[in-house]
């Protein structure tokens, strides 16, 4: 490790978690990636001045070639593993609808057979216990592999895993295996039986919002959680179900114009850069499992480990005792390594293996096992009064899951959160289920149900004006959502929307006002065109977001920031050490990414486990096996009810408030995503910078600088510029001298802290060295130079989310809009998209650049979803293992309006409301939707399905 800037990516995550008898456990990785990287502004490394980048931080590695992904590495890269490495290959079902006979293995001669074949036998009589992700709905056989004698549970449900004694046995075996019909074999197709479909996955969402001009009547927030198709079970049930006839009623009679439509849209990869790969060990001497993966979701592996070595045979050989994760970066996350089976495969593999596994995908295999973006159906009303103003919506949303659980409860939850797009609407009617299927497992990917919902509701809005002869855009700026107004579950917006602004940009701009013109000129050379825009109020976080960061400080001024975030290939790391500058004048040197072991100074605990008795028993700390212990089964809790906004309010789930004890939070750690680097985690480390800076860099600059303790110079009346520390009237101070200076005097070196987000930031007072602060953060440790241990501060005068806020589901948006325009051929039906504008709100940029990178991904990955991408969920799908590029076709630099994507940034708000805002998914979900609208203005024809493929524009424009 140097003294400049390490990524460390690639790193053991520490942490130290015991259940039923199992230890996990993260240590260091050295990273072979890395040389020296220089952290200089002389144009020679990727830092720039304080708060800027000259390139991304794991930019020259990438570029270079060197060891980042998973993939990359090899046992004998490993430290301390054995050299030899099996080879695994993993045989999944091609059939779901027939009874799986035998798995045949007769083609491979002697010298090619695998070392050891595992099925659904080994995994019963070893008692290994499958995490509740992996289980398949009500009916289906309840086992991870496919069992003979049954039928699959779904398409590319794993049956055997196979290991090679070496790669060269593997590839030779796996050419004579791959796409063989005789490997496994099944019984006579087996005739629908009639029986209805399963049950949607638990919980469904049923969104009923009623508000008229006396206020609201009723709504998720005001009343509480409700199923209106269940009116005998509660009163709140039966006042949903009371308040929906009445909207139906309303819609019926009330003199509105009724518009209705059935909309579609497909299944689709990831399509991330690299498929996944690992490398596993059960070191048996040891009973340690060691894991190398790339995964967005640490925390989610390791409850993983947990659930699957818990219930262990007495007998089994499979004792291990401790887990050992290194975490790689993923190479793109998308949500489609966010509760991925793969570590899964590794930790089996390894489990009866007699050495080191290595899986690596191909892309068919990626796509045959790989997590799916859900296809949706949606049914739609809206009703609209005579001046144009929305009055009432009804959408029944299904989100096509596959044949296990992902997190396609909560993707459907977010999509019926978009059902009514960014509009005022008083009254709401939503459900919005994930409906299993036999298909390839399906759960968190691109857009976590936004680019579904709105591809629905902005269709239907051109829809609307199109039928009422008015401009699309003005009718969308007529009902935007304001500040004040409320959501579909009844959430008040307590933040200014910029909806309509983004609005009047796109009418006054250019290419919507010209666009008739161009019309012509298109016309006169055989070309159809449009323009379309689409508007879109994505949110951004769970609803209850849980996050940590420290910064620790050198003696010669060199700062290392460490988090729980993962970078996903959006910038986060970059972000993230940009981020010191704002207290602390620098930009960080190392940043240690995906941490969760390192927070365990904290303490915390969950509501479950909080003292009763008094507060005094909470305020000692904790044993460091049962803290462990405690939060390994909250990570479990927390990752199987993940989204916390379905949990009841604090103080009604625990019957007492649960923030009287100092031990504990809402939310802890969950899985990363790409939307939550920019507020929620960079808060975290700014609220980390600033304790650091408070506690130890001012109180050592007052020192140099020579002041009496009673001169009144407070550290907000300081400044940095250009990596000095100036006050007035003072000379100006360098970061180093000031570090050199605390280290001397054993002053506060390093700050650590929780931080959590339910419609506003929860604060505590803190007391250190004889002063008391209050910060937006529920937990803090700092530590002084040259110690090793971190001392922990009990806060105090907290305060608390407020109990409706845990109904909210979601108070944080990043508004987005999108004017696109396309060429359409009418001859081949091709579509040309020849000019993208989005409009966003993304609040305080942190590195402009990251935000272009994100925002022109989006484009590609739009473009893809509405006129390229389309992959059948079940039979004929991927889940048969045949599907590959040649089958699949992305976006590609021809498809790419390249040199005319714009993004129109608004400049942020004053403070308070200028914080940085999560656009991930924001930048996305406008595209397609705009793509659409594009196409019908070209064409005067309406599709309701993605994708916009030429031979459905052809069949359009002949009939």
């Amino acid at each position: 490790m140097t003294e400049h800037f390490v990524f460390t990516r690639r790193q053991f995550l520490k942490s130290t978690a015991v259940a039923g008898g199992l230890t996990v456990i993260f240590n260091s990785l050295p990273s072979m990636a890395q040389g020296k990287t220089k952290a200089s502004t002389n144009g020679s490394g990727w830092m720039g001045p304080p708060g800027k980048a000259r390139y991304r931080i794991e930019g020259l590695p990438k570029v270079t070639g060197q060891k980042i992904y998973a993939r990359d590495f090899r046992a004998w890269d490993m430290k301390g593993w054995p050299t030899t490495e099996r080879h695994v290959m993993v045989l999944r079902a091609t059939s779901a609808d027939r009874t799986l006979t035998a798995v045949d293995l007769s083609m491979l001669p002697p010298e090619l057979r695998p070392m050891r074949t595992v099925t659904s036998v080994d995994l019963a009589r070893d008692g290994l216990q499958m995490p509740s992700s992996t289980t398949p709905p009500d009916g289906r056989q309840k086992v991870f592999l496919a069992a003979l004698n049954q039928v699959p549970a779904y398409l590319g449900q794993p049956v055997a895993l196979l290991i090679f004694a070496d790669y060269y046995t593997y590839r030779e075996a796996s050419r004579l295996l791959r796409f063989n019909p005789q490997v496994l074999q099944y019984g006579p197709r087996i005739p629908p039986s009639g029986a209805p479909p399963p049950a949607p996955y638990s919980p469904p969402t049923y969104l009923t919002f009623y508000n008229n001009a006396q206020g609201v009547q009723f709504s998720q927030v005001k009343d509480g959680y409700s199923n209106p198709y269940t009116p005998s079970v509660n009163p709140v049930d039966a006042e949903a179900a009371k308040t929906r006839a009445l909207i139906q009623k309303e819609m019926e009679s009330s003199g509105w114009r009724l518009f209705e439509g059935s909309y579609e849209t497909q299944v689709i990869d990831p399509m991330f850069m690299e498929p996944e790969a690992g490398l596993a060990w059960l070191d048996r001497a040891n009973k340690r499992m060691n894991l190398v993966l790339g995964t967005q979701s640490t925390n989610g592996d390791l409850s993983d480990a947990f659930s699957l070595f818990k219930t262990q045979t007495p007998n089994s050989p499979l004792d291990v005792r401790s887990v050992v994760l290194n975490s790689c970066y993923p190479g793109g996350g998308f949500g489609g390594r966010d509760v991925s089976l793969f570590p899964l495969m590794m930790l089996l593999a390894a489990s009866y293996a007699d050495g080191p596994v290595r899986i690596a995908y191909d892309r068919f295999e990626q796509f045959q096992g790989g997590i799916k973006q859900l296809g949706a159906k949606m049914v739609q009303a809206f009703a609209v009064d005579g001046q144009g103003r929305l009055q009432a919506i009804s959408s029944q949303l299904s989100l096509l899951a596959g044949g296990q659980n992902n997190y396609s409860q909560w993707v459907a939850q977010l999509a019926g959160y978009c059902g009514g797009g960014g509009y005022k609407v008083p009254r709401v009617s939503i459900d919005a289920l994930a409906q299993p299927s036999v298909g390839v497992v399906a759960g968190s990917m691109r857009g976590f149900g936004g680019p579904q919902a709105f591809f629905a509701v902005e269709s239907m809005m051109d829809e609307i004006a199109s039928a009422l002869g008015r401009d699309p855009i003005e009718l969308r700026e007529q009902n935007t959502l304001s500040q004040g107004d409320f959501t579909v579950t009844g959430a008040p917006l307590q933040e200014p929307m910029r909806l309509a602004e983004i609005c009047q940009l796109a009418r006054k701009h250019e290419l919507w006002t010209g666009r008739q013109d161009e019309k012509a000129k298109r016309k006169a050379k055989g070309q159809l065109y449009g323009v379309g825009f689409a508007l879109a109020n994505q949110a951004y976080g769970t609803g209850a977001d849980g996050v940590m960061a420290s910064v620790e400080i050198d003696a010669q001024g060199a700062l290392r920031l460490t988090t729980n975030c993962v970078d996903m290939g959006n910038g986060s790391a970059t972000s993230l050490a940009l981020s010191t500058a704002r207290y602390l004048g620098a930009n960080a040197t190392s940043a240690n990414m995906g941490q969760v072991e390192f927070f365990d100074p904290l303490g915390f605990v969950n509501a479950a486990q909080q003292p009763t008795t008094s507060s005094s028993a909470a305020k000692a700390a904790l044993p460091k096996k049962e803290a462990a212990v405690q939060r390994a089964n909250t990570a479990q809790l927390e990752r199987r009810n993940e989204r916390p906004e379905l949990k009841e309010s604090d103080s009604k789930a625990s019957g007492s408030n649960p923030w009287d004890n100092p031990r504990y939070t809402k939310s802890y750690s969950m899985s990363s995503s790409a939307c939550i680097t920019a507020f929620q985690q960079v808060h975290a480390l700014e609220q980390a910078s600033r304790v650091l800076f408070t506690t130890g860099l001012f109180p050592a600059a007052r020192k140099l600088w020579g002041l009496a303790p009673s001169n009144p110079l407070k550290a907000e009346e300081t400044r940095w510029e250009d990596g000095f520390l100036v006050a007035p009237g003072l000379p100006k101070l360098a970061l180093p001298a000031i570090a050199a200076r605390l280290h001397a005097d054993k002053g506060v070196a390093g700050a650590m802290v929780h931080a959590l987000y339910q419609a506003r930031w929860v604060q505590a007072d803190f007391t250190l060295e004889g002063s008391t602060w209050t910060w937006p953060i529920d937990g803090l440790c700092t530590r002084p130079a040259s110690a090793t241990n971190w001392r922990w501060h009990e806060r105090k005068n907290v305060v608390a989310p407020t109990a409706a806020s845990g109904a909210y589901g979601r108070s944080l948006y990043s508004p987005s809009g999108a004017l696109v325009a396309v060429e359409v051929d009418p001859t081949t039906g091709r579509v040309q998209v020849v000019e993208v504008n989005t409009f966003l709100d993304a609040g305080r940029l942190i590195q402009p650049d990251l935000v272009v990178g994100q925002s022109e991904g989006a484009v590609a990955m739009g473009i893809g979803y509405a006129l390229l991408e389309q992959l059948p969920l079940g039979v004929g799908g991927a889940g048969e293992g045949n599907w590959n590029l040649n089958r699949y076709q992305v976006a590609l630099a021809k498809d790419l309006p390249l040199g005319r994507m714009k993004l129109h940034v608004l400049p942020p708000l004053p403070p308070p409301d200028d914080h940085p805002k999560g656009i991930a998914e924001a930048v996305l979900c406008p595209i397609p939707p705009a793509i659409a609208n594009a196409v019908t203005d070209a064409t005067q024809r309406r599709f309701r399905s993605l994708p916009i493929t030429p031979a459905r524009i052809l069949e359009s424009l002949r009939s």
